[in-house]
């Protein structure tokens, strides 16, 4: 649990973040997971802080992202964005991942979940797919597709009876 000093560093860093300036929101964040580094959501801001900065790299990032879930891992938001981070930079293993944890966690708004994931990784195959050469159209298409069907928790059957049914 962070301190009383802790979330007033946390909330001058959300006011930084918010105003754009995320090197000073990033650096304010620094300084306290160097003190308490068990505070995911320092490491979470941090992330979301560091995505508008240049000079730090996809690896940097996301190694604040998987900090933050790894301290939180029931924080289904921290996972949804990690996962929108990976599809961002053409790594679909890792978002996929993310977005399927962050069904499990919020059941209630898996649905949603899940069809972010559906169309997350459409766009971000197709996106990158010079980074994913063996990985063919069709493939791309029918793993969107089953995202899309767990989502309205369609089994395959009933899927392909619905699609035949389509003018």
């Amino acid at each position: 649990m962070a301190t009383d000093e802790a979330l007033k560093v946390i909330e001058k860093a959300n006011v930084q973040l918010a105003s754009g300036e995320f090197q000073k929101s990033y650096n304010t964040l620094k300084r306290l997971v160097k003190d308490e580094p068990e505070i995911a959501e320092a490491h979470f801001l941090m992330a979301e802080a560091a995505v508008g900065i240049p000079k730090l790299t996809v690896q940097d990032i996301a190694s604040h992202y998987q900090k933050a879930c790894d301290l939180a891992p029931d924080n289904a938001l921290y996972q949804a964005s990690f996962g929108n981070f990976c599809f961002e930079n053409g790594i679909l293993k890792k978002g996929e991942e993310c977005f399927i944890r962050a069904a499990e966690i919020d059941e209630e708004n898996s649905a949603l979940y899940l069809s972010d994931l559906a169309t997350s990784y459409f766009f971000a195959a197709k996106n990158f797919k010079n980074m994913y050469p063996a990985m063919k159209e069709d493939d791309v298409i029918r793993r969107s597709l089953k995202y899309i069907m767990m989502a309205f928790n369609i089994e395959k059957e009933k899927a392909k009876n619905l699609i035949d049914g389509i003018d």
